[in-house]
């Protein structure tokens, strides 16, 4: 109920957000608004009538050879391009008075006269009044009218475009949500989807990583550079948002010639690159802020993971990015023809547009994993602060054009999220947690929630630690309800750099290397997955992977009781690793349906060596380091006391391969199987392409839960 709350007024924000960009930025052109704007147009570029401070000036009767010019136009322009010309310009001439019968007089007039043709006129200067009709031609006036038409027209693509983009995501993620209410609703049709051409499909389009393997572990290519590849299905999916964003933004452009308002063709077309590509930007800007947003209606309802929202979100802020580059160089282009880019440059609309095309340069720079794994709490700080400047700086170009209503939504749905997530914040309020280091490996924090906070198998949480040095920084961890108090949560942090390593440094001091801090708690986020909904399970956890995987097979445990076949694999580098997890481990005990399985890949080493502040994200590269450095040996009778005190847990000595292993829990399963994992990115990416290569081994559905998110 609480997540239906939060995605109704999540919609309900992004609606009215909606609205104040429909409000002005959003027109569409129809034929009726060209006949006038085109005669006008042209006219002007022919002769001059009447001075600049003068409004209105073709519909003053007084001024018999612009009346008589302009109706010139407008029976030409009805000929072949809009039979309402003549209405339309007597309907914009309304508060002037100017009746039928003064226009068909006027038009008479001039005719007696006889319309001159400047060109031919000795000493005719366009610059100063002039007191005789003008001869216009057929041509010159259809011609005038497609310049305006194909302008404006072009707008409406842009907003045709711009919303198709924008729809995109919304559709392909109602598709998603579909499917992931059929895994709750109705399993017994998704597991029906077992056969070759299912399997087939899956392995080689929705299963893989992108190249085969790699996927959660990160690679490093010169160096500096690292990259976390998607799976073949994400990039399925941007690369045709991508196809469709390039299709639009380069095709359908149309050259007018004679053009009396672009007479250059690449004049022409920079400024229609410029005006769509510009206007495209306006509709993407909400979806991108909403997708980097932790209170995401859409991840509700696609049951999509987080790390793909980002993934998403990485990619449209790259294109949004490059588009941007394509107005500025279109306008550019376009100012340099006119000369007027030295005016046009002057406006401090223009030079704060430029100051949110350098901001947005610098994000797409910065936000490189490399910078990100280094120092996490600069990187969000220093991003935040170039999205204001972005931002700010988009709003302030597109008010003079009205096109600011988007930045409002845009606006709205950040703060719609930064007030939810305070909210939580309050409603969660300041508790004071039990925060122990143990085996020198784990911070465990323990603090109690309010009765209705109620967590599920697999959620996460931001936890704020509320000490001088950190209080700022939130960083999401995966909850376990205590297995021993009531109304109690768990987290277990994995010491690495940044806050973890501070709070290692800070216990490390005190006595029994426990405190009391004061915390708050913003969550729970994540979405449940249907590995309930199958009959057999496997869950594969590498070292602080365990928490959500263990909460996720008890609950089934619990609930189904021995009716379900549960394996539990746990792998981790010594036996001090199970202090922490302990209590939890010997409540297996009760659930007979369960059947744990250790790996332990280095049994006899300890670790007692202090840790790196500098230490990897990634959590195999971490055991690697602490095994080089730790010379010290685990005590034999310890390891026996311990795995007596387990004895209901199986032990084994050795690093498993888990490729092998998941192909034959595929083979051997009689029933529909699901496996979850949550480990070290080469663990994670080994047990998916298992899944991927062993799908025909199994005449069952085999489904693969991946738990781990890495951003």
């Amino acid at each position: 109920m609480v997540s239906l709350n939060k995605s109704i007024y999540s919609i309900l924000s992004l609606c009215l957000a909606s609205v104040y960009a429909a409000k002005d930025g959003y027109t569409i052109y129809h034929a009726d608004d060209f006949p006038v704007q085109a005669c006008t147009g042209v006219i002007g570029k022919t002769a001059t009538f009447f001075g600049e401070d003068v409004t209105n000036g073709f519909c003053d009767v007084k001024n018999q050879p612009a009346l008589g010019t302009m109706a010139e136009c407008i029976e030409y322009m009805m000929n072949y391009k809009n039979k309402n010309s003549r209405k339309l310009f007597l309907k914009s001439c309304k508060k002037s008075n100017l009746t039928e019968d003064q226009y068909f007089a006027a038009f008479q007039n001039a005719t007696d006269f006889g319309f001159v043709n400047t060109t031919a006129e000795e000493g005719f200067n366009k610059s100063t009044l002039y007191y005789k009709p003008v001869l216009l031609t057929q041509k010159k006036v259809d011609r005038a009218y497609d310049a305006v038409a194909t302008r404006w027209y072009n707008y409406n693509y842009a907003q045709w475009f711009g919303i198709a983009l924008m729809c995109y995501w919304f559709g392909v993620l109602f598709i998603a949500g579909a499917i992931n209410l059929c895994y709750f609703l109705f399993p017994s049709f998704i597991k029906s989807f077992k056969g070759k051409l299912s399997n087939a499909f899956r392995k080689y389009f929705t299963l893989p990583a992108l190249f085969n393997r790699t996927h959660v572990h990160h690679k490093v290519i010169f160096k500096y550079l690292v990259v976390m590849f998607p799976t073949r299905l994400e990039s399925i999916i941007v690369f045709g948002w991508f196809a469709m964003a390039l299709i639009m933004c380069c095709t359908n452009y149309v050259h007018v010639v004679p053009n009396y308002i672009w007479p250059d063709r690449s004049n022409e077309l920079g400024r229609k690159v410029a005006d769509r590509t510009g206007q495209i930007v306006m509709w993407l800007m909400p979806p991108l802020v909403l997708f980097a947003g932790r209170n995401n209606f859409m991840q509700w309802i696609s049951g999509w993971p987080y790390a793909r929202f980002v993934y998403i979100h990485k990619w449209i802020s790259r294109i949004v990015f490059f588009m941007s580059i394509a107005h500025a160089v279109g306008m550019t282009y376009n100012g340099k023809k006119l000369g007027k880019y030295e005016t046009r440059f002057e406006e401090p609309y223009v030079r704060w547009g430029t100051v949110s095309i350098a901001a947005m340069g610098i994000m797409c720079f910065q936000s490189l994993m490399y910078f990100r794994r280094n120092n996490y709490e600069l990187f969000v700080l220093v991003h935040v602060l170039l999205a204001v400047f972005a931002i700010a700086g988009l709003w302030i170009h597109a008010r003079p054009q009205h096109f600011h209503y988007f930045m409002i939504a845009t606006v709205s749905v950040w703060v719609f999220d930064h007030v939810v997530r305070l909210a939580r914040l309050a409603s969660f309020g300041l508790r004071t947690a039990q925060v122990q280091l143990i085996a020198n490996e784990t911070v465990k924090v323990t603090v109690s929630r309010p009765a209705w906070w109620i967590p599920f198998p697999g959620c996460h949480a931001f936890i704020h630690f509320m000490r001088p040095t950190c209080f700022w920084q939130s960083h999401p961890f995966t909850i376990v309800d205590s297995v021993v108090e009531t109304r109690t949560i768990t987290f277990y942090l994995k010491v690495k750099g940044g806050m973890t390593h501070g709070l290692y440094q800070y216990l490390a001091k005190q006595p029994s290397q426990t405190a009391s801090i004061k915390v708050s708690v913003e969550g729970p986020y994540g979405n449940p997955v249907a590995i309930n909904r199958f009959e057999s399970s496997v869950f594969i956890a590498g070292g602080n992977g365990i928490p959500g995987l263990y909460y996720e097979a008890t609950s089934i445990a619990k609930r189904f009781g021995e009716a379900r076949s549960i394996k539990f694999y746990w792998v981790i580098r010594h036996y001090r690793t199970l202090e922490w997890f302990y209590q939890e481990l010997q409540k297996l005990k009760d659930l007979p349906s369960i059947t744990p399985i250790v790996y332990v890949t280095q049994p006899h080493i300890g670790l007692t060596e202090p840790i790196s502040a500098t230490l990897t994200d990634d959590e195999l590269e971490q055991e690697e380091e602490q095994e080089k450095k730790s010379d010290s040996y685990e005590k034999e009778d310890y390891i026996v006391k311990l795995r007596k005190k387990l004895n209901h847990v199986e032990f084994r000595e050795y690093r498993p391969d888990f490729y092998q292993i998941v192909g034959e829990e595929i083979k051997e399963t009689v029933t529909p199987l699901a496996i979850a994992s949550c480990a070290h990115g080469s663990m994670v990416d080994d047990i998916r392409k298992s899944v991927a290569d062993h799908l025909n081994d199994s005449k069952y559905r085999i489904e693969l839960f991946e738990q781990i998110q890495g951003w």
